[in-house]
């Protein structure tokens, strides 16, 4: 089990596979990277990470893209009696294209553009 290199903040959203939630960090360096001072953390329970697990290897595999949020890796922590899987996540504070399309029907053809 990892030690703790953050602090879970407030619940950003949540879906089919766990929770996403603000977390602070005290530029903590993990395997060789040191975190910004906010990143997403995106958890579930451990017993159930799989799909995280899968979802962990294919945003590695594009770790270089300016395209695809980063992930800094993940790790397990001990919190509330429970062993949560964590994706340490590249905080974006404007929130994902999904957000985007439930605020509003549609998107400007510049700004598609830009998503795809």
């Amino acid at each position: 089990m990892a030690e703790l290199l953050w602090k879970r903040g407030t619940t950003l959203g949540e879906g089919g596979f766990g929770v996403v939630s603000l977390a602070a960090t005290s530029n903590t360096i993990f395997r060789g990277v040191t975190l910004p001072s906010l990143i997403a953390l995106k958890s579930c329970n451990f017993n159930a990470s799989q799909s995280l697990k899968e979802e962990v290897e294919i945003l590695l595999m594009f770790k270089h893209s300016p395209y695809i949020v980063h992930c800094f890796g993940a790790n397990v922590s001990f919190e509330d009696n429970v062993n949560p899987y964590n994706l340490l996540l590249e905080y974006t504070s404007r929130g994902s294209l999904a957000d985007r399309l439930q605020n509003c029907n549609s998107l400007p053809e510049f700004e598609v553009k830009k998503h795809t």
